[in-house]
């Protein structure tokens, strides 16, 4: 067995429920650019929203994240700056062009950054999960009075579609 996959065997050990999944070469610098796409994020952010988006399968460390950003902040495809004492990094336009430039070159099924391994069944429900609460607390912080009642009122109506749906009794050909 070669080191590498002695080293992804053992993450996949150690893991726990589900397991933990090392990162293929080149997915942390892919994540942060995926995520800094959508918004600025300082480099806890980053660490807990790859965490969530992968269901807890993939946290990253310190030592992978800030080293990581300071290298892609060196070669201008980041720009950070100071916000409520925290270091906030986001994609500059070569960053934005550089991404462009890999998803050309990936195929049009290739999985995010922190789902390469794929989820299916119990993962994908984890999955939807995770990127409903990301929702649920943007609506929390910056929606209007009446926007998050309409979140609730949506949230309590998906409440009683997931009872309705344990509800009814399973056939014989599901699992």
């Amino acid at each position: 067995m070669h080191f590498h996959d002695q080293i992804h065997h053992a993450e996949h050990e150690r893991g726990g429920r589900g397991g933990r999944h090392r990162a293929r070469r080149g997915a942390v610098p892919l994540a942060i650019f995926t995520l800094l796409e959508e918004r600025p994020m300082h480099g806890y952010e980053i660490i807990t929203e790859l965490e969530a988006r992968s269901d807890g399968r993939w946290r990253p460390s310190p030592g992978s994240i800030y080293p990581t950003l300071d290298r892609l902040e060196d070669r201008g495809v980041l720009s950070s700056s100071e916000v409520d004492g925290k270091r906030q990094f986001e994609l500059t336009d070569r960053g934005r062009q550089l991404l462009a430039e890999i998803r050309d070159a990936q195929a049009d099924d290739e999985p995010a950054p922190w789902n390469q391994s794929g989820t299916g069944g119990r993962g994908d429900l984890r999955r939807l999960m995770s990127e409903l609460g990301g929702q649920v607390r943007q609506v929390a912080r910056f929606g209007t009075a009446e926007q998050r009642s309409a979140a609730t009122e949506a949230l309590e109506d998906t409440k009683r579609k997931l009872y309705a749906i344990l509800a009814t009794p399973p056939t014989p050909d599901q699992d």
